[in-house]
């Protein structure tokens, strides 16, 4: 038998590239909901700890469950409420919302790109439909439902949602792209450089942000560890603005002046090559950043940052900082990116970034 004759005859299983697919799905949705939060003062998206996506807001948590579906028929609330494993869609989502503290505001939505559909009506005329504004018929459905999985006597549909997307959920990566830019020239106001690298990045830095699989009883570990911040994005699209950042040049020249070896000049201007376009993808630089700025503004402000030169600052921080850096970047690349943070706080660029 030929071996592709043989491979053939084995029962395939996709059910590992579905659960694959609906964890991108889930991720992509989050990214842009992320940039749709903007104009809040504050915000933290949380991926896929007690639900798919969570928006930690000033007073209020919201929980968003997604359900792409291939499928262009409605989806029946008998599909959502079906008992499947430790209950159905429509009862862990409501259990998320009853188990808050009162005091705080929970709202907890379930997202799909299929209009939903109560025993025989199809509520496609609204994108957001609230369970508590049904007429009492449809109502009657879903506390009839929930009743009988919860085993309670009394169900409070408020804060409980169905939201139609319009975003491709099936592939969602080009929807994505253009919302981002989109978003960026409304935030910046001027289109991002080499979008597709800003795409690639904050993509990257939020699967990296859902894979991590340790339960986490701190929730300032929760937010650095699952979390991702406005500041955090803010700091991201700040990257990506055009014609902001001449820090390469300002190192640079400051390079030819201080250094009078060729060989020197060579090797230092070849590491600020590799950091300064290594920054762009790597997290970690980026974090590096966020976290040097921040010491040199508080020492500024609290007036015990030494007003020596560059090189004596370099030293200080190099002294401080040094040894948190990764063991892939070698001496003279952090020195390099030491500089570059210095030459943009000189420059102002932290001065509106939150640290707090």
């Amino acid at each position: 038998m030929k071996i592709s004759k043989a491979y053939q005859s084995i029962a395939y299983d996709l059910s590992g590239s579905r659960s694959k697919n609906r964890f991108r799905q889930e991720i992509l949705w989050g990214i842009c909901k992320m940039f749709d939060l903007f104009d809040e003062d504050n915000f933290c998206v949380i991926f896929d700890y007690k639900c798919d996506i969570e928006v930690h807001l000033d007073g209020s948590i919201e929980f968003y469950q997604i359900k792409s579906q291939k499928a262009q028929k409605p989806y029946s609330f008998t599909e959502i409420s079906k008992i499947k494993g430790t209950g159905s869609v429509i009862g862990k989502l409501y259990v998320l919302k009853d188990a808050a503290c009162k005091e705080t505001r929970i709202k907890c939505v379930l997202v799909s790109n299929r209009f939903l559909k109560i025993k025989s009506k199809e509520l496609s005329d609204v994108e957001t439909v609230s369970f508590d504004k049904l007429d009492d018929v449809l109502k009657n459905v879903v506390i009839s439902a929930l009743k009988q999985e919860l085993i309670r006597d009394e169900i409070d549909l408020t804060e409980l949602h169905y939201l139609y997307t319009h975003m491709d959920l099936v592939s969602p990566e080009n929807s994505i792209k253009g919302h981002i830019v989109s978003s960026f020239e409304k935030i910046k106001g001027c289109e991002p450089v080499k979008p597709n690298a800003l795409y690639l990045l904050v993509s990257d830095a939020v699967q990296k942000k859902a894979c991590y699989e340790f339960a986490l009883d701190d929730f300032d570990e929760l937010v650095i560890r699952k979390g991702f911040t406005k500041d955090e994005l803010n700091f991201i699209l700040d990257k990506y603005k055009e014609n902001t950042d001449n820090s390469l040049q300002q190192v640079q020249a400051y390079i030819e002046k201080n250094y009078q070896k060729v060989s020197d000049r060579k090797k230092l201007k070849s590491a600020l090559t590799k950091i300064f376009e290594a920054e762009y993808k790597s997290y970690v630089l980026q974090g590096k950043e966020l976290e040097i700025s921040a010491y040199i503004i508080e020492k500024s402000e609290s007036g015990n940052l030494s007003d020596d030169s560059t090189e004596d600052l370099a030293t200080n921080l190099i002294s401080e900082f040094g040894n948190t850096f990764p063991p892939e970047y070698s001496k003279k690349e952090i020195y390099v990116f030491i500089l570059l943070v210095i030459t943009r706080w000189e420059g102002g660029k932290y001065e509106k970034i939150n640290f707090q």
